[in-house]
């Protein structure tokens, strides 16, 4: 029965969609901030869709198999997705901004890579495609908060949405409760999002569908959950998802596919939707804690209007600090002056949080790591807002937490239990929370020692310094082939984990994703060449690289996952560096964006010319040093130039070009002439000569009136192979600048008489 029906509604959205384009023309279609358009259809078919005439004969060369078999039913499905995205680009053709608030619609490529990290790391271990309506107010409640309580990131479509409304229950991206589209045609932005992403980390090329099926399958969590009465088009594109490796659950019966397709009730659908992709959560239960504690409250903002108490901030003083201490020889909680119910509404107090910790395997080098979690941990607590680090900490508790019964004492333990969870090599944990204004004067001096003591030395470490690196495969459960080299000069691409941050992890978990990596012995100190690196490198890439420069960008560069914050691109009409980072909205002097650069260069492959990177690593002293440091970058965008303002010797700032200053090539070009930059002797005239030694070949430029053929006699040889032999064997390097080569010969060959 299910099958007639998925067959049913696949034709009638091939006969709709074919209805819509009917009168279309002259339209160019796209989907706005994305590499790969239209995702869906490019990443099945290969088929790149740029006008309606191109969609028109895709749409039209399609058919629905009456037969009703599964084989046909789930093909048809696939149908159903295609049309899905062909009525959606329409709306986008014909209407700028298609979706109002708070419908997303098309979801861009920027947002996937921003989620790419937390997927990776595990913070959000699923993806839910929740389609239709719930029909019970409480019982939507327990759903959301079973999804929540997970950080699980939910792709609502449909009437679910009126439904949250109706219940006050908030949503937005912030929350990982996104508002995709009413229609079900919407649900195709949940699709596309799935596909591009073996496009982007898995660098499968568009086309390769049984591969891009597979990837699915195996590598993105993403299940969709059907709730409510499903009509026959929604059938079909539960189909389409089946067959393109996303399963599909739902609280009504169906035939079941195990694994494929599933029934639920709706108490116990978001576990069972886990279940059939194998991800096991662990849920953090606190008994006494009068608010909501959980990944779902990162990002919650206290205004000063919903703002209970202020603690520390840039009006007073405070301080955040972990300590080794081997005496604390039990967990505890300590509060050390007033709790915020002992102080007046609205105002501003002191606050210092000091952790002691003990344990075994614990040294001084690690505490780092554990503070900088204090701000993730109590961003956890519903109703308090953390804000900066060490003794710039600015913490908000808000009215509506304070009135459920918040006090510092709930803090302090969900901080105890979120480190002991955490971070088993913590024995015991005493934490003290401190509001007496000479006590946080005591302690801030205490943890300006400790941060002077543990920046000297990260300051001074250097990869002479040590024989250990560290490697990361966190990204390869999206992109295969991709190892990053964590080094003291070379922060991990997506920024996130320093050199010690990584020693503390393989350390804390020896099986983990993050390990340690002999250097060996140094074969190239200034690319950055370690025969141990390599050796760790083809391991586990398995055999698809062999060899890392952790210092170049054009030899042999570090791969590229698709989680890096910014990429280096070279640009050979100026022999320079162009660098852009995931947040710029404009284009590069290619007239590329961020995601057509980073196309070149994710999914784990090494292309050399295209090396993605930590914006940290830019005030690396190793930084692009294979390649010439600073003194090859050119351009990059504003931001990103301000904010490592500092690591940019002071003689080159000016002379490196943003999108303030330039729009294309050649304006950049004579904006590196007119400021002298490095790199203008690298720039060629219209008549250039290059030589080596004795040998010289000259490039004529545009100027040359006439050209004469370049011409063989019968039976004579291939002039290509000649001039290429001999560039080879002589060691000549030919860099061709907006010039015309033109190469006056006519060689014959002897008779053999």
């Amino acid at each position: 029965m299910v099958v007639d029906n998925i067959i049913k509604g696949s034709k009638e959205v091939l006969n709709l969609t074919k209805s819509i384009l009917n009168d279309k023309e002259n339209l160019k279609i796209s989907y706005p901030n994305t590499n790969y358009n239209l995702p869906t259809i490019y990443g099945l078919l290969g088929k790149k869709i740029e006008t309606v005439n191109d969609l028109k004969e895709l749409i039209n060369a399609l058919n629905v198999d009456d037969d009703a078999t599964l084989e046909n039913a789930l093909n048809a499905g696939v149908t159903t997705l295609l049309c899905a995205e062909a009525i959606e680009s329409i709306k986008y053709a014909e209407n700028e901004k298609p979706y109002s608030e708070p419908y997303t619609g098309f979801i861009g490529d920027e947002v996937l890579r921003d989620l790419g990290v937390p997927l990776v790391e595990g913070k959000i271990p699923a993806i839910l495609v929740v389609i239709g309506k719930v029909g019970d107010k409480e019982k939507l409640k327990k759903f959301i908060d079973d999804i929540k309580k997970r950080n699980i990131l939910a792709l609502l479509v449909g009437d679910i949405i009126k439904e949250m409304d109706e219940a006050n229950i908030p949503y937005g991206l912030d929350k990982l409760l996104v508002p995709v589209g009413e229609d079900i045609t919407s649900a195709i932005h949940a699709a596309n999002l799935a596909i591009r992403a073996p496009l982007i980390y898995g660098g499968i090329e568009p086309g390769k569908t049984e591969e891009i099926i597979n990837y699915l399958t195996n590598r993105v969590p993403a299940v969709v959950v059907a709730l409510g009465p499903l009509d026959d088009i929604t059938l079909a594109a539960g189909a389409g998802c089946i067959k393109a490796g996303v399963p599909v659950i739902t609280n009504n019966k169906v035939p079941v596919i195990e694994g494929a397709l599933e029934s639920s009730d709706i108490d116990n659908i978001v576990e069972n939707a886990l279940k059939m992709k194998n991800v096991d959560v662990k849920v953090s239960e606190y008994d006494n804690i009068p608010v909501s504690v959980g990944p779902m409250n990162e990002g919650e903002r206290v205004r000063k209007p919903d703002m209970h108490v202020e603690l520390a901030g840039p009006k007073s003083t405070g301080c955040e600090v972990v300590i080794v201490n081997e005496d604390v020889k039990e967990d505890s909680v300590e509060i050390i002056g007033k709790d915020i119910d002992e102080m007046e509404q609205g105002s501003t107090n002191p606050f210092a949080i000091v952790i002691e910790v003990s344990g075994k395997n614990l040294e001084e080098d690690i505490c780092g790591v554990f503070e900088r979690k204090i701000h993730e941990f109590l961003n956890y607590i519903e109703g308090v807002m953390h804000l900066n680090q060490r003794d710039q900490v600015w913490v908000r508790i808000s009215k509506d937490a304070f009135e459920k019964g918040l006090r510092l004492k709930h803090i302090g333990e969900v901080l105890k239990k979120q480190f002991k969870e955490h971070f088993p090599i913590i024995e015991n944990c005493r934490v003290k929370l401190i509001t007496d204004k000479e006590e946080v004067k005591k302690y801030l001096e205490i943890a300006k020692k400790i941060y002077e003591k543990r920046d000297s030395r990260a300051r001074d470490l250097s990869e002479e310094d040590v024989d250990t690196f560290y490697g990361c495969v966190m990204c390869q459960s999206f992109a295969p082939s991709h190892v990053c080299v964590i080094t003291p000069d070379r922060t991990s691409l997506c920024g996130s984990i320093s050199y010690f941050d990584a020693r503390a992890a393989s350390k804390m978990d020896p099986e983990g994703p993050i390990f340690e990596v002999p250097k060996g012995k140094c074969t190239d100190e200034k690319l950055g060449i370690y025969e141990g690196v390599n050796e760790v490198v083809k391991d586990r890439s398995g055999g698809t690289v062999e060899e890392f420069a952790l210092h170049s960008a054009l030899v042999k560069p570090c791969t590229s996952c698709g989680c890096f914050e910014a990429i280096v691109f070279y640009i050979p009409e100026v022999d320079g560096f162009g660098i852009v980072h995931r947040h710029f909205k404009g284009e590069t002097p290619y007239g590329l964006p961020f995601s057509g650069v980073a196309g070149q260069c994710s999914g784990g492959k090494q292309v050399e010319g295209f090396v993605g990177i930590a914006i940290e690593y830019m005030r690396s002293p190793k930084f692009l040093q294979g390649d010439g440091g600073w003194n090859k970058v050119v351009w990059m965008p504003e931001e990103i130039k301000e904010k490592v303002k500092d690591a940019i010797p002071k003689e080159l700032y000016d002379k490196i070009a943003t999108e303030k200053d330039i729009s294309n090539m050649e304006e950049l070009t004579n904006f590196l002439k007119e400021r002298e930059h490095p790199v203008i002797q690298s720039i060629q005239p219209e008549t250039d000569e290059i030589s080596r030694d004795s040998e010289k070949i000259e490039i004529v430029g545009e100027k040359e009136k006439t050209e004469k053929g370049l011409s063989s006699s019968e039976g004579g040889l291939d002039i290509g192979d000649v001039v290429l032999e001999t560039i080879k064997d002589r060691g000549i390097q030919i860099i061709m600048k907006n010039v015309k080569i033109v190469i006056n010969l006519n060689v014959g060959k002897k008779d053999d008489g």
